[in-house]
Formats: structure tokens, C-alpha cells, sequence
């Protein structure tokens, strides 16, 4: 029998506070949207992180984007959604972080409301309607909607603004299957037709935003079968068809990157990002991740933006005089593993008894199935991949609050049916309390995320062995004026590699080599600045766009120094090699002014400007330039 949803009133004690929480879905969206906006408001300033750099500030893809989709196809033809976006941000706001972030909150507050009403549909579909009180069909779905939207392992989805590609790819992925299951509970046929072309429209979108989308037909599937009551004819019709669209998307796949798709070379090459790890190595290593996404998810306190993780080289303990069963029992991996198996397994048994928490223990694994399994990656962890999963999760502790805990809860006292201290006033507080603390903890993180300084001094903290968090400290150290500080912290960067002779060569990136440049320079230390940027010419493989950043750095201190003739040959060899670099056309153009060249100079300035319009540098000394010379 079906259970019946309770009306809200002031003297339902089932109810009690809950009862003034809004029911009506548009007070709920508001609810949602505002919650967002509170937690991640104050992010519009927050500066470009790692990746930003080289896939929007720096690329010219997006700064000198004609309008032409071909040109994106070109450079992201599996992401070219995703750069859409960075591309018409870029048309709109140039540099200015805070245009991007918008987007990204926007992305996030209609990604809430999409879980919202995934969960609005889930809760009417005939096996999870039966399993629910009334209670939980009420409030069930606007409070995952929250979590999710609230929890701070959200955040490098969201503030982190290339990393919307993981949140808009979760968009449109959560539409997909609120459509889905809109048209598998209306009876209309034409409303069917709408809904399913929904389906197939948001489907084509997730699928053109970001690779681990591609899970998407089986998330159909795995809500077909748990969700709806067993039709074998169905279910197989199905699975049929869900294995040709996995062949036809595969096929696709490598059409479209120009591979061919029944060679066994080029699906080794399109199933890994990386040929430094194995997949055997890669494998063992997510089965530890995992657990760690799930631990960051209860205790956030410890999530930090870049990991020093340990790369387990296979499943066995590296010991090799242990006997082998002995290498087995002390492997972590095995472990790890073991307990994902116990978990599936566990789901599987809840599908009839319990079948929303299976379907949540199971999403999250198929969420998490393209970036931690078998398709290696260079950074084994990141939390943005989190983004998606994490409804699963979101979904677990919803349920927990609103189906488990008040099944252990005492009666309700008809006597008294506003007391505060009635078990569902108690749970009522209890989960605002919560919700929050999360909130809180998103605003406080979010804060740490506008200053680059004390973010990366958190991530040294808890991850002192990675390398590129103590690059990146010293550079921003010596952005801050501090150089003396960030040479120290880019010393802690440094490796040692033993020779053949026994003697250790120390190796450092061209990254470190040239923030070294930067801070000998405002140190006025010209001639150890200039050592470091002759040291840099001799790395191996030193690629084309880094050598021209070099030369920059080297016409700088000609520029400081008065030596004008060599800081013009640096800036222009420099644009030789990187005819796209802003900073060298700044740069060539100040050094021309200075020497006289005024036509020049003012060229190259409105040529930046073009890119960069709010540029207030380049605007004063082109003013300034056309004030000597107005024609």
C-alpha cells in the first residue's frame, strides 16, 4: 500500500518545525537558490588557480575566438561545450574573474534545482513511493537538494572556475535523468515526446561537456531497475539498447578525435591521459582514493585544493620477502577494494528492502566509474570529481535524516504537539543545525579560496610533499612583494636525483626556474636573475610558449638595467615564439616608448587592449603616448 503524504498544519505533531518549511516547489527553488548564493557570494574575486591559467588567461583559443565553432571543435572537440562558455565569458569579460564566477554559481544554483527535481520525480516513481513515510516524499528532495548544494567538497567545482566543466557536464547529466524519469511517469503521449527529447537534448550536452558523462545510459538504466517495478521485456529491450549506444558513442568518440575505432592501439590511447602510470597501478590507487572522497565528505575539515598522493604500484605490498598471502593481507589496496565489493554487494541486497540507499550506493560508484578505475590520470585525485558522486551521498544522509533516524524516534506526544522538545522538533533542529555548519564551513573555505597566499599555506600544511603546492606558494609569495619568502618556499621544491657516481643533481621545474627570475629580480640580484634564465635555455624539452616567458622576464631586467636594445630583442624573440603573449606586446611597447618608437608602441597597445580592454596599465600609458603624439 502506498503511503499517503500528510498535510501540514499548525497542530500536526508528526510535523512540528518541519511544518514551516515551504512545500510549494517555487518557495523551494528560492530556498535553494538563496542558499547558494549566500555561501558563494563573496568568490567573485577570487583570482585564476592552476589550470585557469593555460585553458582560458593564457589560451588563445578563447582570447581570439572568431565566434567559429570549429575553432573550439578543433582545440576540445570532447569539452567544446564547457569552452563555449569560457569563450563567450571571455567575449563579455575579458580578464575580470568576476564574470566567470557568476556563471559558476549560476551553474551550481540550477544544478541544486535539478537535483531537486530529480528527487521530486524519484519519490512518485512506484518502488521508491512505497519504500517512503509521507514525510520523506515531502522533504526528502529539498533537503539533498541543500546538502548538495551547501557541502563544502563542492567548492573546486565551483570557485575553481575551469573546473565548471565538471559542474556544467553534472548539470546537464542531473536534467537528463529528471527528463528521463518525467517521461517514464507521464501517461500523455505527447508529453512523453517532449520529455524524451529533453532527455536526448540534455543527454547530447553532458556528453559534449566533459567525458565522465558518458556513465549517463546506465544511470538510466540503474533507475529503471530500481526504481520502477521489474518488466524483464523491458529492462531488456533496455540493455540492448543500452549496449549499442556505449558502442555507438565509443565509435563516435573516436571518429570525432580522428582515431580509428576498431583499433586496439587507439582505444588504448583514448582510455588514458597518462602513460606514467599503469592501469593495474591506477586501479589500486582509486581503491584507496575512493575511501578518502568518502572521508572528505563526513570530515571536509582536511579537503585542500592539491594532493600529495601516493601512487600504489599494484595490489600486493611491495615487500617481496613476505610470503605472498602475507603481501596480500597487508596491501591496503586489497582492502580498500574489499570494501567497495562488500558496499556494491550491500546495495544490491537494499535494491527491494531499501532500494534509495541502493540506488544512492550505486550511483555513486557508477559516478565515480570513468575517472577511478581503469582510465589512468595524471593527478590521481582532485576533489572536483567529487561534484557529481556526491549526490549519492547527499542522497544517503538525506534519507538517513528524513526515513532511518525517524523510524528510532519516540511517538509524538498529542498532548503536547509543539513542544520543542517533540522528536520531530528535535530532528528539525538537528538537520538546520547541520545544513548551517555545512554552509558555514563553504563560506569559510571559500574565503580561504580569495587568498592565494593563505590557501596554498593550507594545502604546504597538509600536503607538504607536493611539489607544485610549494611552487606555487613561492609564487604568489613573490607576487605579494615578499621574494625572499618565495625563494624559500620554491627551495622546498626542489628534488634530489642520485647519479652514477653517487653524487645528487638537483631538478626543478621550468615553473620554479622562472618565478626564481622574478624574485632575484625584485631583489635587484640582476645577475643571478639572469643565471637562472640562462640555466632555463639548457632544460631539455623547454617548449616553445615557456622559453618566450623567459624572454620576458629577461627583457625585464635589460628594462631595469637601461640596456633598452637587448630588452627589445627578448620581447621580440619572445613574440616570435608566442606571437599570442600579451605581456610581451606590453612590454616591447613600453620599452619602444621610452626609446622614442611612438607609432609602434601605440599599435601594440591597441592591440592589447582589443584583448584586454579593461586593462588600466595599457589605457594610461596609451593616453599618455597619444598626449606626445596625437596623430
Amino acid at each position: 500500500m502506498k503511503s499517503t503524504i500528510p498535510t501540514p498544519s499548525l497542530t500536526n505533531p508528526e510535523l512540528g518545525l518541519w511544518q514551516y518549511f515551504p512545500i510549494q516547489s517555487n518557495w523551494q527553488m528560492f530556498l535553494v537558490s538563496l542558499a547558494t548564493l549566500l555561501t558563494y557570494y563573496h568568490t567573485l574575486d577570487v583570482p585564476f588557480y592552476l589550470d585557469d591559467f593555460s585553458s582560458i588567461q593564457e589560451n588563445p583559443v578563447i582570447s581570439q575566438w572568431s565566434g567559429s565553432f570549429y575553432e573550439l571543435w578543433q582545440y576540445a572537440k570532447t569539452r567544446i561545450i564547457g569552452y563555449w562558455t569560457f569563450a563567450l565569458n571571455f567575449q563579455v569579460h575579458q580578464f575580470e574573474v568576476a564574470g566567470y564566477h557568476a556563471v559558476n554559481i549560476l551553474i551550481h544554483v540550477l544544478s541544486g534545482i535539478a537535483v531537486l527535481f530529480l528527487l521530486k520525480g524519484m519519490v512518485r516513481t512506484p518502488v521508491i513511493a512505497d519504500s517512503l513515510p509521507g514525510f520523506a516524499k515531502l522533504y526528502l528532495p529539498p533537503l539533498v537538494a541543500l546538502l548538495f548544494v551547501l557541502h563544502p567538497l563542492q567548492i573546486s567545482a565551483v570557485t575553481y572556475i575551469v573546473q565548471r566543466l565538471a559542474s556544467l557536464g553534472a548539470l546537464f547529466y542531473l536534467l537528463a535523468l529528471a527528463c528521463y524519469l518525467q517521461m517514464r511517469l507521464t501517461s500523455s503521449p505527447l508529453q512523453r515526446m517532449y520529455w524524451g527529447l529533453g532527455t536526448v537534448l540534455c543527454a547530447l550536452l553532458a556528453f559534449g561537456t566533459k567525458q565522465h558523462t558518458l556513465t549517463l545510459p546506465v544511470a538510466m538504466l540503474l533507475v529503471e531497475w530500481v526504481c520502477f517495478v521489474p518488466n524483464w521485456r523491458r529492462l531488456l529491450i533496455l540493455v540492448v539498447g543500452l549496449i549499442m549506444v556505449v558502442i555507438g558513442l565509443g565509435v563516435s568518440w573516436a571518429w570525432f578525435l580522428d582515431f580509428n575505432p576498431f583499433s586496439l592501439t587507439a582505444l588504448e590511447s583514448l582510455t588514458r591521459e597518462t602513460v606514467e602510470i599503469s592501469r593495474l597501478s591506477y586501479f589500486a590507487t582509486q581503491m584507496q582514493v575512493l575511501w578518502t572522497y568518502l572521508t572528505l565528505f563526513i570530515f571536509p575539515s582536511n579537503a585542500h585544493i592539491d594532493y600529495a598522493y601516493p601512487i600504489v604500484e599494484d595490489f600486493l605490498h611491495p615487500n617481496m620477502n613476505y610470503p605472498l598471502i602475507a603481501r596480500l593481507l597487508q596491501s591496503a589496496s586489497i582492502w580498500a577494494l574489499l570494501g567497495h565489493v562488500s558496499l556494491f554487494a550491500f546495495a544490491l541486497y537494499l535494491r527491494r528492502r531499501c532500494p534509495w540507499l541502493s540506488f544512492a550506493i550505486l550511483f555513486y560508484y557508477l559516478a565515480h566509474s570513468i575517472e577511478s578505475s581503469l582510465i589512468p590520470i595524471r593527478d590521481v585525485i582532485f576533489l572536483h570529481r567529487t561534484y557529481l558522486p556526491n549526490l549519492a551521498l547527499c542522497l544517503a544522509l538525506g534519507g538517513f535524516l528524513t526515513i532511518l533516524l525517524p523510524r528510532y524516534l519516540p511517538k509524538p506526544s498529542y498532548l503536547s504537539p509543539l513542544s520543542y522538545f517533540s522528536p520531530a522538533n528535535s530532528l528539525a533542529l538537528l538537520t538546520l543545525a547541520l545544513l548551517i555548519s555545512l554552509g558555514t564551513a563553504t563560506w569559510q573555505r571559500n574565503e580561504l579560496w580569495r587568498d592565494p597566499i593563505a590557501l596554498w599555506q593550507h594545502n604546504v600544511i597538509l600536503s607538504p610533499e607536493k611539489q607544485r603546492g610549494w611552487i606555487i606558494l613561492g609564487k604568489h609569495l613573490i607576487q605579494a612583494d615578499r621574494p625572499q619568502e618565495g625563494i624559500e618556499a620554491l627551495e622546498r621544491s626542489f628534488t634530489e636525483t642520485l647519479q652514477s657516481d653517487g653524487s645528487y643533481a638537483v631538478t626543478l621545474t621550468p615553473e620554479t626556474a622562472l618565478n626564481l627570475v622574478v624574485a632575484y629580480k625584485k631583489l635587484k640580484q640582476y645577475s643571478q636573475a639572469l643565471d637562472w634564465v640562462n640555466r632555463a635555455f639548457e632544460f631539455p624539452n623547454l617548449q616553445p610558449t615557456d622559453r618566450a616567458k623567459f624572454l620576458i622576464n629577461q627583457g625585464n631586467i635589460f628594462f631595469e638595467l637601461k640596456s633598452y636594445s637587448q630588452a627589445i630583442s627578448s620581447y621580440r624573440t619572445a613574440l616570435q615564439l608566442n606571437p599570442y603573449s600579451l605581456n610581451a606586446r606590453i612590454n616591447l611597447a613600453s620599452v619602444l616608448g621610452v626609446t622614442g618608437q611612438i607609432a609602434e608602441a601605440k599599435q601594440l597597445y591597441q592591440e592589447v587592449l582589443k584583448l584586454d580592454p579593461n586593462n588600466l596599465y595599457v589605457q594610461g600609458n596609451l593616453q599618455r603616448l597619444q598626449a606626445l603624439s596625437p596623430r
